[in-house]
């Protein structure tokens, strides 16, 4: 979801994103850099749930409540 919010002359664009973890993070990164493309130079804030700490997501380690970190 992406909002526009317009106050005087600024406009600020706020993107969320949720990545699912069934999903490569390069079809995310590709959805974000589509929403800077067509930005045209307005300020940007993305709200991003990575699922970071997933192997899927190219993370090595992990915290003590999946395994021990190596």
């Amino acid at each position: 979801m992406v909002l526009e919010i317009k106050s005087g002359n600024t406009t600020l664009l706020i993107a969320s994103i949720y990545f699912d973890i069934n999903r490569s993070i390069d079809y995310y990164i590709q959805k974000m850099q589509a929403i800077l493309m067509n930005a045209n130079g307005l300020g940007i804030v993305f709200a991003v749930d990575s699922n970071a700490r997933s192997n899927l997501w190219h993370y090595v380690l992990t915290n003590k409540r999946r395994k021990t970190m190596e």
